[in-house]
């Protein structure tokens, strides 16, 4: 599939820029640590699309006693988690094709990593997600909404990469279908390298 290819070379192609970007870029890094104080001290994490580790990275330094499992499909991204915080188990897998028990986890992330599915996709996530959350078990989920889908340039990425945007609504209906309350939903403004503004959505759910 052109877009998910396209995509993933051009994050292993600048993992290092990506990284430098967003490993401790403070707006994403407040709403962590606001959803990782929700967090009990001992919680098994699992991190999807986790990228160069900036989530697991946060996750390690809180001081909780986290075991986080981390799953991206670039390998370079990979390389780089594994790098930021060492004490993960991170492995390249497509998040589309992952599988796990039954409420085997405390706390599930979804940082940024919808913009790459569309909405059927998306469906079919949260749709395990849910199953893979035990009860009382927390959602962190980030994406964009406010534009039209299809390749586009970045700040870090010389290739284009793909995105999706959804809209906060639809995005919610899926939560509840599957079971998962909305704790907080909170917007904020991301200002583009062209000088546009995109709208970043974070929201956390509980089963």
């Amino acid at each position: 599939m052109e877009r998910i290819s396209k995509t993933i070379t051009a994050y292993d192609k600048n993992s290092l820029a990506f990284n430098d970007k967003f490993i401790d870029y403070p707006p994403y890094q407040n709403m962590i640590s606001e959803f990782i104080n929700l967090l009990k001290p001992v919680t098994k994490v699992l991190d999807l699309g986790c990228g160069p580790g900036n989530v697991a990275r946060q996750l390690m330094l809180a001081g909780k006693n986290f075991t986080l499992k981390g799953i991206d499909l670039s390998e370079e991204m990979i390389k780089l988690a594994r790098k930021n915080a060492p004490a993960g188990n991170f492995s390249c897998e497509d998040i589309r094709d992952i599988s796990f028990n039954a409420e085997s986890f405390d706390a599930i992330f979804l940082s940024f990593c919808i913009v790459h599915l569309n909405h059927t996709e998306v469906i079919s996530l949260l749709e395990k997600v849910s199953n893979y959350l035990m009860r009382e078990g927390k959602l962190y989920l980030s994406f964009m909404e406010g534009k039209k889908d299809g390749f586009e340039n970045t700040s870090f990425s010389k290739e284009e990469i793909y995105f999706f945007y959804h809209s906060a609504n639809r995005v919610k209906k899926i939560l509840e279908d599957n079971h998962l309350s909305i704790i907080e939903l909170k917007k904020q403004n991301y200002p583009e390298s062209d000088g546009s503004i995109t709208t970043d959505v974070f929201i956390f759910a509980e089963k």
